[in-house]
């Protein structure tokens, strides 16, 4: 767990990746073992454009703490509101249930 918290950061660099204006933040929670996930997309670096000229992403998420996937698929305006959202092997969930399991692991 030291290795991965050195290669992707604390909770320090989680707040600062939430703090960012171009971060769309999501919260995961997966059906294998119940982890949750904070999953940062990069507005400028990560989204493509569909066949309607709207933004779209899909991501593979894997927690940390049983290695399990989850599969989202987001579309958004050209103004970057949300149109859709699709999620395989988990669900959402919100900052609060990610901050709970956040300060169960301290």
């Amino acid at each position: 767990m030291n290795l991965l918290r050195r290669l992707f950061g604390g909770a320090a660099d989680l707040e600062a990746a939430a703090r960012d204006s171009d971060a769309l933040i999501y919260y995961v929670k997966g059906h294998k073992c119940g982890a949750i996930t904070l999953v940062r997309i990069d507005r400028r670096n990560e989204l493509s454009r569909d066949d309607d000229d709207n933004f779209f992403v899909r991501k593979v998420v894997v927690d940390s703490k049983c290695y399990g996937q989850v599969e989202i698929e987001l579309r958004f305006d050209s103004q970057y509101h949300e149109i859709s959202r699709e999620i395989r092997g988990g669900v959402f969930v919100t900052r609060q249930e990610w901050e709970a399991q956040q300060a169960e692991k301290r």
